[in-house]
């Protein structure tokens, strides 16, 4: 009769052995899986073809691997040569900002400067025409060979000796522009004469020809109309020639107590009725033109 401890044990080594028996058979697996991974190694080392095949897969992988690394830095060192010059494009763009702000001051202050500078000049040359005068209309060759002779002499006749108290003292007169008879291409009606300009050495007598001239309306040289104007610069004549259209506006009213005229250097004087209105420009001339035409009168 067995002893109850060993019934025990054996119970115990009964109950054991299906974990045992599992646990062996997957030692068993494990051993059967590595002796089958060896034995495929063992093959494969054995056949040389795939041994070579595998070499070289590897020889390939290891140089593109190599070439595309290579590519990467080549990218990477072009990437950091475009930030660098791109930050080397944003620095000069930001000077040159800096100069374009600053010439454009120095533009402004130097196109001023220009303008008064104009200013200046034109008012000088003005000034040295003021006691010039122009004479248009007078035929060629009217004067023979001493022009200021001939005008000293012919202004007091034509004009009236009455305006002149003393002699007229011509300091030089000239023609401008070439004579007529140079341009041998010229056909058809006889040429314009070419304008007399003549300074006088006082200021007065200038005054006096024009006021004469002004009082007589039209004068005339063998039944030719001559005119006198005052000799002024072409940027100045431009500004005085603006009045033109306000002009012709105010002589189309047909009113006998109405003058007008250019005074210096460049405004347009308006009298009716005793009354004086100057114009510094053209627009607010013929805005007073319009109103006179519309009330009859001084708005």
């Amino acid at each position: 009769m067995p002893i109850k401890g060993q019934k025990n044990a054996q119970k115990t080594q009964k109950s054991d052995s299906p974990v045992q028996q599992a646990n062996e058979g997957a030692m068993l697996t494990a051993d059967a899986s590595e002796a089958n991974q060896a034995s495929v190694s063992s093959e494969l080392v054995s056949h040389p073809d795939v041994m070579s095949a595998i070499k070289s897969m590897q020889t390939d992988f290891a140089s593109r691997f190599d070439s595309l690394l290579n590519a990467i830095r080549g990218v990477q060192n072009e990437i950091q040569l475009i930030a660098t010059r791109v930050s080397q494009t944003e620095d000069r763009i930001g000077n040159n900002e800096d100069d374009i702000a600053t010439l454009k001051k120095d533009n402004c202050t130097l196109k001023g400067e220009l303008e008064a500078l104009t200013r200046k000049v034109d008012d000088l040359e003005n000034r040295s025409r003021r006691s010039n005068l122009r004479l248009v209309g007078l035929p060629e060759k009217a004067e023979g060979r001493d022009m200021c002779s001939f005008l000293v002499k012919w202004i007091p006749e034509v004009l009236g000796t009455v305006s002149f108290p003393g002699p007229l003292i011509i300091e030089r007169a000239h023609r401008i522009g070439r004579p007529p008879e140079a341009d041998s291409a010229a056909t058809g009606p006889a040429p314009r004469p070419r304008a007399v300009v003549m300074k006088f050495l006082n200021y007065a007598d200038k005054t006096r020809v024009m006021r004469a001239a002004r009082e007589m309306g039209t004068v005339l040289y063998e039944g030719k109309k001559v005119m006198f104007f005052p000799d002024i610069s072409s940027e100045l004549l431009k500004q005085r020639k603006t009045y033109d259209p306000v002009k012709k506006l105010l002589a189309s009213f047909s009113i006998p107590d109405l003058r007008f005229g250019i005074i210096h250097p460049a405004k347009l004087l308006v009298t009716h009725k005793g009354k004086r209105h100057v114009f510094d420009n053209a627009s607010q001339a013929n805005v007073f033109a319009q109103q006179f035409k519309e009330e009859g009168g001084y708005p």
